[in-house]
């Protein structure tokens, strides 16, 4: 509804009230008395209540089971995960009362339902307009599926070095930060205003003070403790900051659906960043988890601008701008002739951007075809592990066939539950014959899978369901042989700081941690 329309109707709204007045005041006066003690109720008002009261006792089990009938269609309807729906169900059947209050509590979430119907997906890929040609077809047929989901492209052109863990990654940033001569464009989930975040608030001012376009969007929710002296200190500066979709009361609500969990750098079309780390002193391992394994990227070529573009999309999302306008103003083609990137090496790659208003989940089936195809190997470095059936019986069938199938994941919890629901899935793989690997050397962030020779993926997405099915996140998707062998090279030097799993120990356990992980198996559909 446009503005005048809102205006029309809280015009009408507010001359409907007024013609309630004089009858608001006759009821008013029937209740109400002024005595020299001050405001009093009058005999009718008591009566009224009392009447009111024997009402509800005499139906407030009728009014009850309506109730529950009511929230029963709410939850029914409102699309959720099935087993977070018939939990929610089974909880309303065996415990009426206490299961409607702890539903209104705990369970809607009307803002995600809008969110929903805000983010509704309205882009439409084929097939038949994948831009591979039919030859390439057994060294892309991913990349075709990749295409048919989400638009991505095959971008040719492109330099891309791993940094690792926040030793190589803060310096790298910092360095292309103090070199912008025209824009830096960051979006980031956590940005934390402790020692490291004003020291990249830093480099930003005096990039603005130069004269430096800085935008900067930062997760409502991720970032809920940042403090507000430091958003004001760059705006003061002339940075404008974004947060995506704001909530409140963020700290009770860290779970929310429809998260910015994309970590983006784009600086003067020339270098992009993206990957696991935001921008905190915990990812330089100085926060209570210890030292932090975690992997970003740095991107020169074709691909800085389609990250870009996935930056500018969110952008208009907080500023309710026109987001082709955007990527039009920012397009580096628009001038003519495409700047030349003859100098760059044939990296093909491409750049997938998931979330609520892509209804393939793109990432999510880029994991799938690259643990299904596999035939030599399939190496995946997660720090949650709770994929979703799909996923999951790709890994067992991968498995099963005889693909070396591997899973690195943390031995140590940042979230309780979390945690224990990833804990839930290690039995089966194990009995399927993949090698679970737990990181012992602090905690491990990265979000990166190997398939065979040739593939490798690396972003911000989880394996899990909240990541790969209503988070907004980015990934790389690399065909390139010798980029692949450096992510295996760096998976053989975790395994060094890791503990592999037997199903023969596995299976003693304690009874103390069988209980948790049922417990975080239930709540795996909250992830």
């Amino acid at each position: 509804m446009n503005r005048i329309g809102r205006w029309v109707l809280w015009a009408l709204l507010a001359a409907f009230l007024l013609g309630l007045l004089p009858t608001i005041v006759n009821v008013g006066s029937e209740f109400f008395i002024y005595t020299e003690g001050g405001l009093g109720v009058t005999q009718h008002f008591t009566r009224t209540l009392d009447g009111v009261f024997k009402t509800l006792e005499n139906y407030i089990w009728h009014i009850t089971i309506v109730y529950a009938v009511a929230v029963a269609f709410i939850i029914f309807m409102e699309g959720q995960n099935p087993d977070r729906t018939i939990l929610w169900l089974l909880a309303l059947i065996f415990v009426p009362v206490l299961g409607v209050i702890l539903y209104m509590i705990l369970g809607p979430d009307f803002q995600s339902m809008r969110n929903r119907r805000r983010f509704r997906p309205s882009k439409k890929y084929g097939f038949d307009n994948s831009p591979f040609p039919r030859e390439t077809e057994d060294q892309f047929l991913i990349g075709r599926m990749l295409h048919a989901c989400s638009g991505a492209d095959l971008l040719t052109r492109n330099r891309v070095k791993l940094l690792i863990n926040g030793g190589e990654t803060f310096p790298a940033v910092e360095e292309a930060l103090r070199a912008a001569k025209k824009f830096i464009h960051m979006e980031f989930f956590i940005i934390r205003s402790d020692p490291l975040g004003y020291k990249i608030s830093g480099i930003l001012q005096e990039a603005a003070r130069r004269g430096v376009q800085i935008r900067i969007i930062y997760d409502a929710v991720g970032s809920w403790g940042i403090k507000p002296g430091f958003i004001r200190e760059l705006e003061e500066a002339g940075v404008d900051c974004r947060a995506f979709m704001p909530v409140a009361l963020p700290f009770f609500r860290r779970k929310m659906n429809f998260r910015n969990h994309r970590k983006i750098i784009v600086v003067d079309d020339s270098v992009a960043f993206t990957g696991g780390i935001n921008i905190g002193e915990e990812y330089e391992g100085k926060g209570h988890l210890g030292f932090w394994r975690d992997t970003f990227v740095r991107l020169e070529g074709e691909a800085v601008q389609a990250l870009h573009d996935i930056f500018l999309n969110d952008w208009a999302v907080c500023t309710g701008g026109d987001a082709a306008a955007l990527r039009a103003e920012h397009d580096i083609f628009s001038g003519g002739a495409p700047r030349g990137y003859s100098h760059l090496p044939v990296i093909p790659l491409q750049v997938v951007a998931s979330g609520i208003d892509n209804v393939w989940h793109s990432i999510a089936k880029g994991y799938y075809g690259m643990i299904s195809r596999a035939q030599q190997r399939v190496w995946i470095t997660t720090p949650y592990l709770v994929p979703g059936p799909e996923l999951m019986n790709a890994m067992i069938a991968a498995s099963l066939s005889g693909v070396d199938v591997r899973v690195m994941m943390p031995s140590r919890k940042d979230h309780f539950l979390v945690f224990w629901g990833s804990r839930s899935n290690i039995e089966p793989l194990l009995r399927s014959g993949v090698r679970v690997f737990q990181y012992l050397d602090g905690f491990i962030h990265t979000k990166s899978l190997l398939s065979d020779c040739c593939i490798a993926s690396v972003g911000t997405c989880n394996m899990d369901v909240r990541s790969l099915d209503i988070n907004f996140e980015d990934q790389l998707f690399i065909y390139d042989r010798k980029i692949t062998e450096e992510f295996a090279a760096q998976f053989e030097r975790d395994m060094e700081k890791c503990r592999e799993l037997t199903i023969a120990e596995w299976d003693k356990r304690p009874i103390w941690q069988k209980i948790l992980e049922s417990f975080g198996r239930l709540y795996s559909a909250q992830i």
